[in-house]
């Protein structure tokens, strides 16, 4: 397992809560699921221009592939790396298809009133740093279990992350990275409760 020093900034994102932070080019970015079967929405965006940012539909093509592996980046909307995995200690499921869970998703699962949920962790942890963005770009799902069945259905599964189990990726530009301890408490795609994530960056060892 790779080992950061000089480690810059430490957080522990609570469950159900997002956090924003920087990344210089090069540094390496650990995100660590502390408990188990915690998903983490994961975001990043130029420093330099946020409306350039991590899109999935373009690393798909980049990769041909449903999925990155370690050695394997992540592309932005204008098809440049952004990050890379650096080492995936963890089952490797990251699903890159579904979208950020958001009031009219709970609101259509039967829950009424407000329930926090990713897509304004989004955008709360991002003003937390000074930044406001007028739209909502696909997540990358660390940490999830969203198989496809023989008929090409979509089943939501309880992840299989254990505590400790972590991904690194080092940052390709300077960037602003976004994560959220999914909220979501109807379905079972965080367990049987929502927990609390870390996120470290520093260089390697």
């Amino acid at each position: 397992m790779v080992e950061l020093k000089e480690v810059s900034h430490e957080h522990v994102c609570p469950g159900s809560y997002g956090h924003a932070f920087k990344a210089s080019k090069g540094e390496h970015i650990r995100l660590t699921d502390l408990m188990g079967q915690q998903p983490i929405d994961f975001w990043v965006f130029n420093q330099g221009d946020v409306s350039e940012y991590l899109s999935v539909c373009h690393t798909r093509v980049a990769n041909l592939s449903m999925e990155v592996k370690p050695g394997q980046s992540a592309v932005t909307n204008l098809r440049r790396p952004i990050v890379t995995i650096v080492e995936d200690n963890s089952p490797g499921q990251h699903d890159m298809l579904l979208a950020a869970c958001d009031k009219t998703r709970y609101e259509g699962l039967g829950h009424e009133g407000y329930h926090r949920n990713c897509q304004d962790n989004l955008h709360e942890a991002l003003a937390d740093v000074g930044v406001e963005i007028h739209f909502s770009p696909q997540p990358w799902n660390l940490f999830t279990h969203f198989p496809w069945t023989s008929d090409k259905r979509i089943e939501l599964l309880s992840p299989d992350t254990k505590p400790g189990d972590n991904i690194v990726f080092r940052a390709e530009m300077d960037i602003f990275v976004v994560i959220s301890a999914c909220p979501q408490d109807i379905t079972i795609i965080c367990g049987n409760e929502n927990t609390d994530v870390k996120a470290e960056v520093g260089s390697l060892a």
